[in-house]
Parts: C-alpha cells; structure tokens; sequence
C-alpha cells in the first residue's frame, strides 16, 4: 500500500461518498489526484464534501465543553478498565493534551475512520459510548491545529492537522501522516527510579508510549488551569473511578461518584419495539463535584443538567419534592444504558427515545421518594422544611376526609386518567403518588395493649401489658386520633426491652401499666383497644403533630382508648373540583348565587386580561373550586390557571363587596390577589429555584408585575378593568354567592347522574 503522507479532509470525505476509498488510500500521488478530480466532476454540487464538514464541525457543540468530553470520550472508549486519563494544560492556556494508555490507532483507523465523518471504528463494541463518528471534528472548532501521537503494539503513527484558508469558519483542513519509530524506555521523573514515570509538559511534543494516543490541541482561545479543570470536572466528574481515573494537571477531578448511592432502577423500553434496552438508574448524593440538579449521564458522562428536573403542572408534586431535596444541596443522578441514543452534540436523548427516557425518570424518582428518600434520616433532616410542608398538605387533606385513592405511577401507563380526583398539591392530573405517601410505613410508633379488646379476643394477663414497635402509615395515624389512642412520645425508644419499658411508663402516667412488659413481636396496624405512642423525634412526626396541634385536636386532653365511645365525626367538607364559568352555568345553575359566582368570574377575567396584556404574559383560565388546599387558601394555581376558592370566608367576603359597589378598596385587593397568583404562573416556567415560590424573586416580579400594569393603566394603554363592574352586574338581582354545601351537592349529583 502507498504511504499516503499528507492529504485534505474534504478530499477523504469526497472519495468515501463516490465508493472510491480504498482506490484512494492504494493509488500513488499522481493517482490520488487524478481520482479526486474525476470524483468532483461526478458531483452535483462541487463544493459538498466542504459543505458537509463545515456544518460537522461548526454545528456540535454550544460551549467548550462538549468538545472536551468528546475526547474524553474516546479516551475511555479505548482505556481498559481502571486505566489513567491526563489532561495537561500549558502555562500560557494555548495548549491542550489528553492522553490515555489504550489500544491505540493503526493507519488504517486514522485515515478511514478518524478523519472521514459518520465512520466510527467503534461499531459492534457494545461498551462503546461514540456511535456517529463525528465527534473528533467537533474539536476542530476550538482548536483548529491537532497534533495525535498513537501507538499500537504493531507501531506508531504522528498526525498533524491545521486549518486552510481564513477563518474561522475554515474552507478545508490538511493532515500529515508520519511513521514513528519503536518507543523506547520511559525516562523516570526521580531521575533513574522505576515506577514513577516522568510527566510530559504539554508544550513538548509527546513521546510515543507503549501503546495509547495523545491528542494535543493548540487551542484558538487560551483557557486558564481552573477553568479547564472545572469544564472536564462538569464533562466526567461523574465518572468512576473504577472505570478510569481522570486527572487535570496532575489532580483527579472524577471523585464525586464514590459520594453517590442506588436509589432507584427503572427498566427501559425504547419505541417502536418495545425492546429493553437496559434500565435507568437514579442515584442521589451530596459533597464535591455533585451538583444540586438533576445530572443525566451516560456511562459516567454528563448529556444534560436540569435545575428543575420536572416541568409542567402535570409533575407538581414531583417538582416540589425534587426542589426540597436539591434546594438542600443534594444532587439527583439519572444514569442512562447504552442503548439510549443521543443527538449528534451527546446534549440531549434523541427524539425518538425522549418520551421512553422522560416516563422513565418520572418512575425511577417516584420509586426513591416512596422506597428510599422517606426512610433516609440525613435527607428528611435537610429536607425538613420542604418535605414537611408536602405532608402537611397531605395531612390537612385527610383530616377534611378528602378522598385520596390515586396509586402510586409505579407504572404510569396503567393510571386510570378518569379515577383522578384533586388531591391536596393540585388539580386532577397532578399528583400520581399521593396515596403512596399516605400508605407508606413512615412513622415510628410504639403501639401498647391498654387491657380492653373485642369480644373473643385473649386479654393479657393480670400485671403485663403487651407492646410493639411498628412502622405506622399516616392513614393508621389518622385512624387512632379520630378513635382517640394517639399520644405523643417525646423520645423514641430503641427495641430492646428496658429502654422500652422506661420509656412507656412515663407517658402512660399512674393510670399505666405495671412493672412487668412483655414485647410483642413487629405488625403494622393498630387493633382495637390499643394505645398508640408516635415518636417525634423525627421531622415529618413533628409536622403531623403540629398539623394536629392547628387543629386543635392535640392540644385536647385525649379520651382514653379503654372504653372511650368513638369521637364524632367532625363537620362534612364540601368540595367542588376546579370548575370554569360555563360549567359551573351548566351544572348548578339553578343553585341561587351561580349567576353571581359567574359575575364575579367575568370581572377577574378581565382583571386578568390587563395584568396580561401590561406584562406581556398569555392570559390564563380563570376557574373557582372549593376546599383545594382548605378554607384559608384564597386562590391557586399549577402554572396552568387561576382558580378562586369560593369556601375561603375571606374570598367571599372579597367578591361580595367587588359586586355591591364601586369600592376601589375591595377591587384593589382583589387585583393584588390576581397579582399574587399571576406571578406564579409567570414564574413557574423559567424560574427553577425554591425561592421563586415566596422568596425574594417571587415579590421582586410580582412589585414588577404591579408597576407594569398601573403604568399601563395610567397611559391608557390598557383599559381600566373597573369599568366591567357595571357589566358584570347587568340583570344580577342579588349579590349573594352560593352557599358551599349547595354547590357540593349539586356537582356531587351530577357526577352520580354521569
């Protein structure tokens, strides 16, 4: 074969398409350029081949990064397990190394796979990550001149590449080929002491090793030691260090996966098969180099980040619990299989596998709330503040008897889209695993036979008292307040039979047991005629017993279970689902007060419509609902739409008085209300921190929002929304609004008649 030594890329590329290759890499140079020409007279278009690498190289990647990891990439690719990976810079920040101790490259890989694009010699390699064959050209693009010294145990080769014509963007670029001779002995650092080889400067051209490839950029912009070390830290941090070990100027940067664990494991099917490709799995962790987000890799390589991992108001409770643990430093992995093909810039999923990879995230973080993130003490003490609220909506919910049947989205396809009811965080469709938060074994209790027990069943004998340690659900919680046996116990015991037995005897008080306990073994439940004592040593304890102290039932003194009759059942709530104008009209309209309801909806319209239209924002659905989150919360919205409680006192009394009269007061408090909630829905879709929910963003948008809208007013730009009071009140013969029960009963029967 002729020993090709210098050549153009463009001129590879061309002969690859015309079926030519092997013609061109066997013919002399006379022939190589007799063939080159007879392949641009057979083109259509002249100019392709140049065509074609200009938009590979130039089209790739948004920052330096993406070229880095690309190397990177294919450093590992050729590494064996455990090997070193050095990326060195100069002092000046003008040159780039990376080296790799692996198989190396023979002529035929750099000439027909390294520089012709869309060829990967990495095909049928199943642990492989390149797959397009275009990576290395993305590296043109920051680095125009590239120098790659490789070795095979057969021999080595040097290949210079540097650019031709102004730029960038270049017209073409060249490559030389040269043969390098057998390597020898490695110089020691310590001047002549084995095991400790010398390091090579980036400056000075690279020794040939043994076997492995250096690739040397001469970059087009100096980047400095730190920012470098913290680019290939955001490429591979995430690396194993048992798959290699990656160093910047001498520093290890992928240390943060030894800080991360298993939480869940999801298998994955890709479209249209159907085929399992592997599984997605999702690991949780916190320190150096872990980010608070949510990082999706592959093979320990970062494809995207997420601040928010979740968007949309379909995932509300799913966003809320994921800002609760990243806002407390935690980070979120999702390790993605092989399988899983990427764009061509290995910055997002391809199209065809997003929809399979995004259900699939979705259930691998709803598996680590419901099996992993509740049990962990270090992350609910973070979390405290955030995952508590979450519960205590769930909590206040149950106390109303809210029906909470939805089950968890384990396998969201099976998820009967008409059996979802509103829960306690939003609408129908947002919350797919409430109800396994309420069933899931989160409270430590301590659970003690009081003596009595239904006909038929043993008594324990004169003296004992039975007992029992048992993981108990919020549903069982609930259970025993409402039959009266909850207590509080200020420490949790251990289950050894001492530490148990102080313990009880000091919240059972002189009514309690005697001396002698006998220890039963762990059930869940709680049976008949037995005390429950919950530890609050715990923070979502702490959040259900303060949820009870708020509504004055933990601050009463507790009937005893021993024949204590049953608590009434407190006042029946009286929900309505979030409803619009024209389905309320349709369903009650001949309870008394609809048309008022509907009234008062067409003035917040328009009230809505000015805020829009002054803040550049798409106007929102305007809906009412009863008891969404409870009677104090005035209004709400999932980033979707605005939705009015008409059970709140204050909202009422709101509404009334904006029908009665022209009162700016009243009508101003009302468009403050729509500020509030409108400044939600404008923030929930480009603002992904917890701060963007009442925190200093939030009220510094919503003053923005308001001046915004005054100003508009004042100009004329924007109408006055208070002139639609005398429209809205046009044949209303009564300002009153339904009563809550009226409207509750009158959807409750036409969900019964449907």
């Amino acid at each position: 074969m002729t020993q090709i030594s210098y050549g153009l890329f463009s001129e590879l590329l061309l002969v690859r398409i015309h079926g030519r290759a092997e013609a061109y890499l066997q013919a002399s140079s006379a022939e190589r350029l007799a063939l080159v020409a007879a392949c641009r007279g057979e083109a259509t278009v002249p100019d392709l081949a140049q065509r074609i690498l200009s938009r590979t190289i130039y089209a790739q990647a948004s920052s330096r990064i993406g070229p880095l990891r690309e190397l990177l990439q294919n450093a590992l690719d050729a590494s064996p397990p455990g090997a070193r990976i050095d990326v060195r810079s100069s002092e000046d920040g003008r040159e780039i190394s990376v080296t790799d101790q692996g198989r190396g490259m023979s002529r035929t890989e750099l000439l027909a796979d390294l520089l012709v694009p869309f060829r990967s010699g990495k095909a049928g390699e199943p642990d492989a990550i390149g797959e397009h064959g275009i990576g290395f050209f993305s590296v043109l693009e920051i680095a125009p001149w590239i120098e790659v010294v490789t070795a095979t145990p057969s021999g080595g080769h040097r290949l210079l590449v540097a650019p031709l014509g102004g730029g960038p963007p270049y017209e073409d670029f060249s490559w030389t080929l040269l043969s390098l001779p057998r390597p020898s002995p490695a110089p020691y650092a310590d001047g002549g002491r084995a095991g400790v080889p010398a390091s090579p400067r980036a400056s000075e051209p690279p020794r040939r090793p043994t076997t492995g490839t250096s690739v040397r950029l001469s970059l087009a912009q100096p980047i400095s030691r730190p920012a470098l070390a913290a680019e290939v830290a955001a490429a591979v941090g995430l690396v194993d260090a048992a798959v290699a070990r990656i160093y910047v100027d001498g520093a290890l940067v992928n240390t943060a996966r030894g800080r991360l664990r298993r939480a869940a494991e999801v298998p994955l099917r890709l479209p249209p098969s159907g085929e399992l490709c592997g599984a997605v799995e999702l690991l949780v962790g916190r320190g150096d180099g872990i980010e608070p987000q949510l990082t999706i890799t592959q093979k320990g390589l970062t494809v995207a980040t997420r601040i928010d991992p979740f968007p949309g108001p379909e995932l509300g409770l799913h966003r809320e619990l994921a800002r609760a643990i990243t806002a407390a430093g935690f980070g979120l992995v999702a390790e993605l299989p092989l399988g899983v093909p990427l764009n061509k810039g290995r910055s997002a999923v391809a199209a065809t596998a997003s929809t399979a990879v995004e259900a699939a995230l979705i259930a691998a973080f709803e598996r680590f709330v419901l099996r992993d993130a509740l049990y962990d003490r270090e992350l609910l003490r973070a979390v405290d503040h955030r995952l508590s609220s979450v519960l205590d909506r769930l909590l206040h919910a149950a106390l109303l008897g809210e029906s909470i049947t939805i089950a968890s989205a384990q396998a969201v396809d099976e998820l009967d889209p008409v059996a979802r009811t509103p829960t306690v965080a939003a609408p129908e469709h947002v919350i797919r695993f409430a109800s396994g938060l309420l069933d899931a074994p989160l409270f430590r209790s301590i659970v003690v036979d009081a003596g009595q027990r239904p006909s038929g069943a043993a008594l324990s004998p004169p003296g004992q008292v039975h007992y029992r340690s048992a993981p108990l659900t919020l549903r069982e919680l609930l259970q025993a307040h409402r039959t009266g046996a909850l207590r509080p116990l200020e420490a949790a015991p251990s289950l050894s039979s001492s530490q148990v037995r102080s313990t009880a005897r000091g919240p059972l008080g002189a009514s309690g047991p005697g001396p002698e306990l006998a220890v039963g073994r762990e059930a869940p439940g709680v049976r008949p005629g037995e005390l429950v004592y919950l530890a609050l040593d715990e923070p979502l304890a702490q959040a259900f017993w303060r949820r009870l102290a708020s509504e004055g039932a933990a601050s009463q003194p507790l009937q005893a279970a021993a024949g204590a009759p049953p608590r009434a059942p407190s006042a029946a709530p009286c929900p309505m689902p979030r409803t619009s104008r024209e389905a309320l009209l349709k369903t009650a309209i001949d309870v008394p007060g609809v048309r008022a309801v509907a009234a008062v909806m067409t003035i917040i319209e328009r009230l809505d419509a000015a805020i829009s239209e002054s803040t550049d924002l798409p106007a929102s659905p305007i809906w009412v609902h009863q008891d969404l989150y409870g009677p104090d919360e005035m209004a709400h919205t999932d980033g979707s739409g605005i939705s009015v409680n008409l059970a709140s006192a204050r909202v009422r009394a709101l509404l009334t008085a904006v029908l009665l009269r022209d009162d700016a007061v009243a009508f101003t408090a009302l468009a403050d209300l729509l500020l509030h909630e409108k400044t939600h829905v404008s923030l929930a879709s480009y603002v992904p921190r917890p701060t963007a929910e009442h925190g200093t963003s939030f009220y510094r948008r919503k003053d923005w929002m308001r001046r915004r809208l005054l100003a508009a007013i004042a100009s004329g730009a924007v109408a006055d929304p208070m002139r639609w009071l005398a429209v809205a009140r046009r044949g209303l013969a009564s300002a009153a609004l339904p009563a809550p029960s009226e409207l509750s009963r009158a959807f409750l029967a036409a969900a019964a008649a449907a």
